[in-house]
C-alpha cells in the first residue's frame, strides 16, 4: 500500500533540496519546526503513519527538553543540549532523507537509468541507501535467534559478554557474506551488466499529484525563509 502511495523519486529529491536549503539558508532554530511540520505531512501522505507517528512523539520530547533548557537551566549529564538542538534543526532532513533511503532500490535504479547514470555508480548508490535498512533487519533476526536460544538473558550477558558478543558477530558477518554473494548474483540476473537504459517492474513517473507536492514542498520552504527574515 504505502508503495502505490509512495511520491515518484524526483519528488523525493526534490523535497530534500528545499528542507535541506530551508535549514542551510534559515537562521531561526525554533522556526524550523515549520519545516519539520511540512515533513511529518508529507510523510502522512505517503501513508508512512509509523514513522511519521514515532518521530512526531521524539519531536515532542524535544521541543519539552528545549523549554527546559531556555527557560529552566537544565542541563544533562549524558545528553547534552547540544545534541538536543542539532536534532530539532536537523528534524526535516532526517526525515526526508530516510524516507528517499527507504524508497525500493527498483524505483530508484529505474530514476538513475533514466538519467544515463553509469551503471557502477547506480549499483553503488543503491548498496549505500539500503546500508543502513538491511543491516538493521539482520541484527534483529540475530536477536530473536538469540532470545529464542535463551542467549539474551542478563545474567548471561554479564557473566559471558565476549561470548555473547561472539554469539552476534559470527551469525552476523556470515550473514553478511550471503548477502553479498546473493546481491551479485542478483544485480547480473536483472541485467545490470547490459548497456543502455534499462526498464524496471517499479518504474514510477511523476503525476499530477507529485506535482503538487513538489509546489507544497517549494512553498513550504519559501514560507518559512520568509517569515524568517521577517523576524530578522
Amino acid at each position: 500500500m504505502r508503495a502505490d502511495a509512495s511520491f515518484a523519486v524526483p519528488v523525493k529529491l526534490w523535497a530534500l533540496l528545499c528542507v535541506f536549503a530551508g535549514v542551510t539558508i534559515g537562521g531561526n532554530v525554533l522556526l524550523t519546526c515549520i519545516l519539520t511540520g511540512g515533513a511529518l505531512l508529507y510523510l502522512v501522505l505517503q501513508r508512512n503513519f509509523r514513522l511519521a507517528a514515532s518521530y512526531g512523539c521524539f519531536y515532542l520530547l524535544l521541543a519539552l527538553l528545549l523549554y527546559g533548557i531556555r527557560f529552566h537551566g537544565l542541563h544533562m549529564p549524558v545528553f547534552s543540549e547540544f545534541y538536543v538542538l542539532m536534532f530539532w534543526n536537523l528534524s526535516p532532513i532526517f526525515l526526508v532523507s530516510w524516507d528517499l533511503i527507504t524508497t525500493p532500490p527498483g524505483m530508484l535504479s529505474a530514476f538513475l537509468s533514466r538519467l544515463r547514470m553509469p551503471t557502477p555508480f547506480i549499483l553503488g548508490l543503491l548498496v549505500v541507501f539500503r546500508f543502513f535498512p538491511t543491516m538493521r533487519t539482520e541484527l534483529k533476526g540475530v536477536g530473536r535467534s538469540m532470545k529464542n536460544r535463551g542467549l539474551t538473558a542478563a545474567g548471561q550477558l554479564l557473566a559471558h559478554p565476549v561470548q555473547s558478543m561472539e554469539f552476534v558477530l559470527v551469525p552476523f558477518l556470515l550473514r553478511v557474506l550471503q548477502l553479498a554473494d546473493q546481491l551479485s548474483v542478483s544485480a547480473v540476473a536483472r541485467g545490470a551488466e547490459r548497456p543502455g537504459v534499462r526498464g524496471s517492474y517499479y518504474e514510477k513517473r511523476a503525476g499530477a499529484r507529485d506535482h503538487i507536492a513538489a509546489a507544497v514542498c517549494a512553498l513550504v520552504t519559501a514560507s518559512y525563509l520568509v517569515l524568517e527574515r521577517s523576524m530578522a
